[in-house]
C-alpha cells in the first residue's frame, strides 16, 4: 500500500523561522545560483527584510520551502535595482505588491510546494486588496509563473549568473487563470495544513446571477431615468407590473411600511400563503426571497460529509451553496442538450434510491426551461427512499400552471421541501418574499434560526396582496406563455436552435458560424440589451449558449433588432480581419 502524502503546512514565518530562511538564501541564491557573493556568516538579507512578509511551507518542523512578499511601502522593491520607475507601465500606489524570492531547496523541488506558496502569496495579496502584482522570474522556471497567470513585460534584468524577467498581473488574471486549473487547486487544498492567519485557503466567493444592467442605470441608483432605455433580458424579473391592489396597498401606505417595524414572525404572511396553498400554516417558513431560505435552510441540514446530487444545468446558487459554503460531496444528474435538456425520469429515480443525503431539483429548472409535470414527479417523489431529502425550487412554477404545485404533496411528507420564490411569477422581484412549504417536523428545525423580521413589512404587505389577487397573475402568466412563443420564433429565424421552454426565459444555442455568446453579449450590452452567457450554469455548456428573459411585446420586438444588427455587424467585422 502506497504511504499517504504528508501535508505541508503554510503559514507566515516567525522570527525563528526567517534565520533559517536567511540562512537557505544564501545556500540558493550565492552557492546553488551565483547571483551573489557567499560571505562568511552564510546569510543573505537585505533592506526589505523590515517590511516584508514571508510565507513558509513545513513538512512537520522542517522549512521546505518559502516566498517573500513586499507590500506597498516607504523603502520601494527590489525591481527598483533593475528598472526605472519611468520606463515601466506599472501604477506605483498602495495597491502595488512585489512576490520574490519563491524559494524551494533542491530535495523538494518534486510535488506542489512552490505552487503552494505562489497560491498563499496570491491569496495574502487579494486579502490586502491588492490590485497589481508585480515579479522576477528566473528564465529557467518561467512557465511556472506564466501558468500562474503572470505575463511578461518584455524586460530582462542581470543579476550575477542569473537572468530575470519582469512579470505582472492582476489578483482577478491569477484567479481567472485558476479557474482552468480547478482539480490541481483541489488537489492542493487536499495537501495544504493552511495556517495563514487571516486569511482563508478560498477567496470569499459569490455566485453570479446576471444584473450587470445595473452598470448602465447605475447601483448607487442616481441614474434611475435612464431606467427605460435599458433591456434588463439577463435576469428573469417579470415583464408585468404588481398587481393593481399591490401597488394601491404599498402606494397609500407606503410611509407609513417604510418607518413601522414589520409583524416579527411573518405569522400573517404565512396564513395568507397557507390558505391559498391548501396547507396547515405549520407548513410554512417565509424568508426574504428563495436565496434567504436556501442559505438557512441548506447550511442547516447538510455537512462537508453530506452527499447530495443535483441537475446539471441547474440554477447557480445551488452548486455555490453546497460546494463553496457547505462544501459538501455534490453529484450531477447530466442533462443532454439531445433531449433538450429534460430529466431522464428512471436516471432520477435510480439516484434517488441509492443513498444521497439530499437531492436537489429546480422545477421548472433554470436555464432549461423544462418541466417534469406534477404527477410525474409525485410519483418519483413516492418511491425516494426515505432518509433521503429532497429540495425542489418550484421559482417558475405558476408559469406552467398554478396546479403544477407539489406543495400538497410536501406538506404531507416526511421528506420534501418546497422553496417558492414570489419574485419572477408575482413581480416581487425588489421587494424580496419567498417561503418554504415542507412537513411540519422540518419546518420547525428552522423556525428558531430563522431571524426576526426577515421579511420587510413592505414585502408582506405585498405578498398577502398578491395572494388575494391570482386572477390578476393568472392572466399575465397566459399572456407570458404567448409573448414568450412569438419570442422564440423571431430567435429561430437568426437561425438559432430555441429550447423549447415552458417558463419566463429561453435558452439558445448559436450556430458555428455565428460569433460566440460573449461577443454577442458584449455587443448587446454597447446597445443597453443585456444578456446571460450561460456557460458558468452548466458543466456541459459551450461557448455558444445563451439566455434570454421574455419581455413585453415591444421590449421583445426591440431585442429582435439589435440582435439582427449585432450579429450582421459581428459577422462583417469578422469577414474584414480575416481578409487583412
Amino acid at each position: 500500500m502506497t504511504p499517504p502524502r504528508e501535508k505541508i503546512s503554510v503559514s507566515f514565518a516567525d522570527d525563528r523561522d526567517r534565520q533559517v530562511i536567511y540562512l537557505m538564501r544564501h545556500r540558493v541564491y550565492a552557492c546553488e545560483l551565483g547571483q551573489h557573493q557567499q560571505n562568511d556568516a552564510q546569510q543573505l538579507r537585505d533592506s526589505l527584510d523590515a517590511v516584508n512578509l514571508y510565507l513558509v511551507a513545513k513538512i512537520g518542523a522542517t522549512i521546505v520551502g518559502f516566498v517573500s512578499i513586499t507590500p506597498p511601502n516607504e523603502f520601494g522593491y527590489s525591481i527598483d535595482k533593475y528598472f526605472a520607475r519611468a520606463d515601466l507601465p506599472l501604477v506605483f500606489d498602495d495597491g502595488l505588491f512585489e512576490i520574490r524570492l519563491l524559494t524551494v531547496p533542491a530535495e523538494h523541488r518534486r510535488g506542489h510546494i512552490a505552487a503552494l506558496l505562489m497560491y498563499g502569496a496570491l491569496r495574502v495579496v487579494e486579502s490586502r486588496g491588492g490590485r497589481t502584482i508585480v515579479a522576477i522570474g528566473r528564465l529557467e522556471v518561467l512557465e511556472m509563473y506564466t501558468r500562474a497567470g503572470l505575463r511578461s513585460l518584455g524586460r530582462q534584468a542581470q543579476s550575477g549568473m542569473v537572468t530575470y524577467e519582469l512579470l505582472t498581473g492582476e489578483p482577478q488574471e491569477l484567479r481567472a487563470a485558476l479557474k482552468d486549473h480547478a482539480r490541481f487547486t483541489a488537489n492542493l487544498w487536499s495537501r495544504a495544513l493552511w495556517n495563514i492567519d487571516g486569511v482563508p485557503f478560498h477567496p470569499p466567493s459569490i455566485c453570479y446571477h446576471g444584473g450587470a444592467f445595473f452598470d448602465a442605470i447605475g447601483d448607487e441608483f442616481d441614474r434611475l431615468h435612464t431606467k427605460e432605455d435599458v433591456i434588463s433580458a439577463d435576469v428573469l424579473d417579470a415583464w408585468f407590473d404588481p398587481a393593481p391592489a399591490v401597488l394601491a396597498a404599498l402606494r397609500d401606505h407606503l410611509p407609513w411600511a417604510i418607518k413601522t417595524s414589520p409583524p416579527t414572525n411573518c405569522d400573517g404572511m404565512q396564513r395568507v400563503i397557507a390558505q391559498y396553498r391548501g396547507v396547515e400554516v405549520g407548513n410554512i417558513l417565509a424568508g426574504a426571497g428563495s436565496s434567504d431560505l436556501i442559505f438557512l435552510g441548506l447550511r442547516h441540514w447538510l455537512r462537508p460529509e453530506s452527499r447530495v446530487l443535483i441537475l446539471d444545468p441547474m440554477y447557480g446558487e445551488y452548486a455555490h451553496v453546497l460546494e463553496q459554503v457547505v462544501r459538501c460531496k455534490v453529484d450531477r444528474l447530466t442533462l443532454a442538450r439531445e433531449s433538450n435538456y429534460e430529466v431522464d425520469r428512471d436516471e432520477l429515480a435510480a439516484r434517488m434510491g441509492s443513498g444521497y443525503d439530499w437531492i436537489v431539483l429546480v422545477n421548472p429548472n433554470s436555464p432549461t426551461g423544462q418541466h417534469l409535470p406534477r404527477h410525474q414527479l409525485e410519483s418519483l417523489l413516492a418511491g425516494a427512499a426515505k432518509h433521503t431529502r429532497i429540495w425542489i425550487d418550484e421559482t417558475y412554477v405558476e408559469y406552467v400552471g398554478p396546479d403544477q404545485s407539489v406543495e400538497q404533496f410536501a406538506a404531507a411528507s416526511e421528506n420534501v421541501i418546497v422553496c417558492k420564490s414570489m419574485s419572477k411569477c408575482f413581480a416581487l422581484s425588489g421587494i424580496r418574499c419567498g417561503y418554504l412549504c415542507g412537513p411540519q417536523r422540518l419546518i420547525e428545525m428552522l423556525r428558531p434560526i430563522s431571524p426576526p423580521w426577515a421579511v420587510s413589512l413592505p414585502a408582506q404587505i405585498a405578498a398577502c396582496e398578491a395572494m388575494r389577487n391570482i386572477s390578476y397573475y393568472r392572466d399575465r402568466w397566459q399572456e407570458t406563455a404567448a409573448l414568450r412563443e412569438e419570442l422564440a420564433a423571431n430567435l429561430r429565424a437568426l437561425d438559432w436552435h430555441v429550447v423549447p421552454g415552458c417558463a419566463n426565459f429561453l435558452l439558445c444555442h448559436l450556430p458555428e458560424y455565428q460569433p460566440e455568446a460573449r461577443a454577442v453579449v458584449d455587443a448587446c450590452r454597447k446597445q443597453n440589451l443585456f444578456l446571460r452567457d450561460v456557460k458558468s450554469m452548466g458543466t456541459g455548456f459551450d461557448a455558444r449558449t445563451l439566455r434570454i428573459a421574455v419581455k413585453d411585446a415591444t421590449t421583445n420586438q426591440r431585442m429582435i433588432e439589435i440582435l439582427g444588427a449585432v450579429l450582421a455587424q459581428l459577422m462583417h467585422d469578422a469577414v474584414v480581419d480575416a481578409v487583412e
